[in-house]
């Protein structure tokens, strides 16, 4: 099986590519790489957006590779973890190591660190056959089939590990493990984790829809739990041909980089700004219109400034579309300036734009993945700095 390497935000040569390959393609990741036809027919081109990692076709391997170090990368799917929850070598992947590869041992890392003191228990309600009576007996069954006394039927709540937690973690360390072209050390790892999930019931992918709330009981899993389901939001492609089953592992930096941004910004402004992540504002007084910005900054619980994320800004939007949200948000809650953060721009925008006749301030800050960590946690301060002085009210000069 051959291997087809891509940037995100890039696009391949033409290419040769079987019918099969580029039907499975088409078929489960068409919002993901695009497939582009050429004047000939056999070749194709394969554009990208913002998803990165790898999924298999048949008779190849499609690998898009991510613009930030790996380093960065894992420090942004620690984002959720306290800062000293992991080890430099949790993110200590060397440049070169294959996305899904350092992602799967990731993923592992945080499944044993979160159960390594043992699995989380819970109360399961049972209704079951048995030869004594557990719990309440139930009657109305009983009634219904009177021979079966011998062994009657009751409910009662048993204290087990076989709850939706652990079934989620398990369910993630047995998907990893079918990605194709696991490193030994890493299956080695996996196939471990799997024997401390005993009494836990093995399920598939399809049964884990929505959210698990996090409580007290089992903050400790949060983490793992949101890399798990990552994992089981993964690219599933069948081959068309055979029984073959490929499983990869894609992840869109759209989100995740919003996702990073929120929480670093919060842990560095924290207490003397309160972040808040997508609220839901009204844009206009009959409460018809509304609005949702990725970051609303408050101070003594008004609010100061509000902010979009990008993780990338396309060439084709120099008309001022990326600031036009943020102007309506400024201007509905009242607020002198708007802020938009980035990571990756065709053409970079202006720094600041001072809208005319009101004054609204519209910041565009780029934050620069592509660097070392250290320079990158040092540019995550000096944002959150910049966003204690603009949170202040000031009414500046503008040209009318």
């Amino acid at each position: 099986m051959s291997d087809v390497i891509l940037r995100e935000h890039g696009e391949s040569a033409p290419m040769r590519l079987a019918p099969a390959a580029r039907t499975a393609l088409l078929e489960a990741a068409s919002d993901k790489i695009t497939v582009v036809a050429t004047a000939d027919p056999e070749r194709v081109i394969l554009r990208t957006g913002s998803w990165v990692g790898a999924l298999a076709v048949p008779g190849c391997t499609i690998r898009v590779e991510p613009r930030a170090p790996m380093e960065n990368l894992f420090t942004m799917f620690s984002a959720g973890l306290p800062s000293d929850a992991w080890g430099s070598d949790a993110v200590g992947w060397a440049g070169d190591t294959e996305l899904v590869d350092g992602v799967a041992a990731f993923l592992l890392r945080a499944i044993d660190t979160a159960t390594r003191r043992g699995l989380l228990h819970g109360y399961v309600t049972l209704e079951e056959d048995t030869s004594t009576i557990r719990g309440r007996l139930l009657v109305d069954q009983l009634a219904t089939r009177p021979w079966a006394t011998a062994s009657p039927p009751c409910r009662y709540d048993e204290f087990t590990p076989d709850i939706a937690e652990n079934r989620l973690l398990l369910c993630a360390v047995r998907q990893v493990l079918t990605w194709p072209d696991l490193p030994p050390l890493v299956r080695r790892d996996g196939l471990r984790l799997i024997q401390r999930f005993e009494g836990v019931e093995v399920t598939s992918p399809d049964q884990h829809h929505g959210d698990l709330p996090i409580t007290r009981l089992n903050e400790h899993y949060a983490p793992a739990l949101d890399l798990a389901r990552k994992a089981l939001d993964g690219i599933t492609i069948r081959h068309l041909e055979g029984s073959q089953t490929a499983h990869a592992f894609m992840v869109d930096m759209d989100d995740l980089f919003r996702r990073w941004i929120t929480v670093e910004m919060s842990n560095r402004l924290w207490p003397d700004i309160s972040l808040e992540e997508r609220p839901q504002y009204a844009l206009d007084v009959q409460d018809q219109w509304h609005f949702t910005p990725d970051l609303l900054l408050r101070r003594d619980q008004r609010p100061v400034l509000v902010g979009n994320v990008a993780y990338h800004l396309e060439a084709d939007r120099r008309d001022g579309s990326d600031f036009y949200p943020l102007l309506a948000y400024a201007s509905a809650l009242g607020l002198e300036a708007g802020l938009l953060i980035y990571a990756h721009a065709d053409q970079a925008p202006a720094p600041e734009v001072v809208v005319r006749s009101i004054g609204t301030r519209l910041l565009c800050v780029p934050l620069r993945l592509n660097v070392p960590a250290a320079r990158l946690a040092g540019s995550l301060d000096t944002l959150a700095e910049l966003v204690r002085v603009v949170s202040y009210p000031r009414r500046a000069a503008f040209a009318r």
